[in-house]
C-alpha cells in the first residue's frame, strides 16, 4: 500500500513529500531529491523502484522517495533542505532510511541529520536491524573510508554499476574491453574509477557540455583527479572534442548510462554501435528506446538492476555477522553484482525475453520476511549459487500468475 507524506516549506512555499511504496517491512529506504517542480507523481515511480532494487536482492526493505521541489541551486537551498529533514525526522528515527538522490549530496545530508539531533539519515536502520548504537556507527563509519581515491560511500554505488556492466559485456573479445560513459558526476567518476582499476579501456565520456574520445583510451586517472563541477571537455587536453551527442555514434563493447533520464533518443537507440547497455542512472532509457534496442539484439542492464548500488552497499555493510573491512564492502558489492546481473542474462537467454523481465520475474518471485531485520539474508551475498536458479524459480512463479489470470 502506498502512502504519501505532504510538507509545504514555511519560507518558499515550496512543496515536499515522502512516498511509501510500501508500509510492510520494518524498513524503507531511499533517496532525497532537490529538483525544481518535482512532483508526487515523480516520486512514486522512483519509489516504486526503489522497491524493485530491494525484492531482487531479496532484502526486507520497503522502497521509498521523498524530495522537495526547489531549484538545488537556488540561493535557500540549504534552508530549505535543512527544514525538510527536520519535518521528516520522526520518520527518520522510525522507519525511512534516507539517502542522497538528484540535487542532494549524503554528506550534507548527514551533517543536517547530526545538527537536528537526529544522528543520521540512517538511524532507522540501527533500529530495525536490532544492533547497538556503537556497531551501527562502526558500520557507518565504514562508508568514509577510503579505497583508492574515493572513499566507500563515494564509490559504492558507481562500483556496482561498473561491476554490472562488467558482467555484461559481450566475450569472447580479442583485446582489452572497451567502455564508452555517459555522464561524470558521482556515480559517473566512481563507475570509471572502477573500470579503471580492473583494467578497462574508457575510450568516450561525455556530459552535458560536451564529449572527450580517444580510441587508445582517455587518461580516466587525470580526469578523476580534477575538480568533478568542471565540464567534461574541459577535463583533458590532448583528447578530440565532440558534441555530447556523439558520444552514441561511437562503437565500444559497452556503453554505460550514469546522467540524467532518457539519455537516449529513439532515433539514437535505432543505430547506436554498441552491443551492451549498462542503465545506473534512475529513469536512464525511455521505455521506447529501450524496446528499440531490445529487438536489434542490443542487451541492455535495466536501471533497477544498474543503479542498485546504494541497496547492495547496504546489504554488504549489514549483512554480515562482523563489521568488514572497507574493501570488504567494495568486493561484496561486485560479487553481488557478477551473481545478479549472470542470473539476470542467463534468465533472459534460456527464456528468449528482455533482461527487464528476468529482473522484474526475480522481484515478483522474492520471499520477503516483514517482521525479519532488513539486512543479512539476501541470496547474492549468502551464497553462489548454479547459475539462472533464481531466473528459473522466476519464470515459474511468472508462468504460474499468467496461467491463473486467464
Amino acid at each position: 500500500m502506498v502512502r504519501v507524506i505532504e510538507y509545504t516549506d514555511p519560507v518558499e512555499h515550496c512543496p515536499g513529500y515522502l512516498v511509501y511504496d510500501g508500509t510492510d517491512c520494518r524498513l524503507a529506504a531511499g533517496g532525497c531529491r532537490m529538483q525544481a517542480g518535482l512532483t508526487v507523481d515523480t516520486l512514486h515511480t522512483l519509489s516504486s523502484r526503489m522497491t524493485l532494487k530491494q525484492r531482487v536482492l531479496g532484502i526486507n526493505v520497503d522502497g521509498a522517495k521523498c524530495g522537495i521541489a526547489y531549484d538545488p541551486n537556488g540561493p535557500q537551498r540549504l534552508p530549505v533542505l535543512r527544514r525538510f529533514v527536520e519535518f521528516l525526522q520522526d520518520e527518520l528515527r522510525t522507519r525511512f532510511s534516507m539517502g542522497c538522490d538528484m540535487g542532494t549530496r549524503f554528506d550534507e545530508l548527514e551533517r543536517i541529520a547530526a545538527a537536528l539531533g537526529i544522528g543520521s539519515v540512517k538511524v532507522a536502520v540501527r533500529r530495525a536491524q536490532q544492533i547497538s548504537d556503537e556497531e551501527f556507527r562502526a558500520r557507518m563509519g565504514l562508508l568514509d573510508a577510503p579505497v583508492g581515491a574515493l572513499t566507500v560511500g563515494q564509490r559504492r554505488a558507481g562500483h556496482a554499476l561498473a561491476y554490472a556492466a562488467l558482467a555484461a559485456a559481450p566475450g569472447p573479445r580479442t583485446g582489452q574491453l572497451t567502455v564508452s560513459l555517459q555522464g561524470f558526476g558521482n556515480l559517473g567518476r566512481a563507475c570509471a574509477l572502477a573500470l579503471l582499476e580492473e583494467g578497462v579501456r574508457i575510450t568516450a565520456v561525455a556530459d552535458e557540455y560536451g564529449c572527450l574520445v580517444d580510441p587508445r583510451g582517455l587518461d580516466i586517472g587525470h580526469m578523476l583527479s580534477i575538480d568533478q563541477r568542471r565540464p567534461v571537455p574541459s577535463l583533458l587536453g590532448s583528447a578530440l572534442r565532440l558534441p555530447a551527442e556523439a558520444l552514441f555514434d561511437l562503437p565500444a563493447d559497452v556503453l554505460v548510462l550514469a546522467g540524467g533520464q532518457d539519455a537516449i533518443a529513439p532515433e539514437q537507440a535505432a543505430l547506436l554501435p554498441v552491443p551492451t547497455v549498462a542503465v545506473g542512472a534512475n529513469c536512464g532509457l525511455d521505455d521506447t528506446a529501450e524496446q528499440l534496442l531490445t529487438d536489434r539484439g542490443v542487451v541492455v542492464v535495466p536501471d533497477f538492476i544498474g543503479g542498485i548500488g546504494g541497496s547492495a552497499s547496504m546489504e554488504a555493510l549489514f549483512g554480515p555477522v562482523r563489521t568488514p573491512e572497507p574493501q570488504e564492502v567494495l568486493g561484496t558489492i561486485a560479487a553481488m553484482m557478477r551473481e545478479l546481473v549472470g542470473d539476470v542474462l542467463t534468465g533472459a537467454r534460456d527464456q528468449g525475453v528482455a533482461p527487464r523481465r528476468v529482473a522484474r520475474d526475480i522481484a515478483a518471485a522474492a520471499v520477503v520476511r516483514p517482521q525479519e531485520r532488513p539486512y543479512g539474508f539476501s541470496p547474492y551475498r549468502e551464497v553462489r549459487r548454479p547459475r539462472g536458479n533464481r531466473a528459473a524459480a522466476a519464470a515459474t512463479t511468472a508462468q504460474r500468475t499468467e496461467r491463473g489470470t486467464r
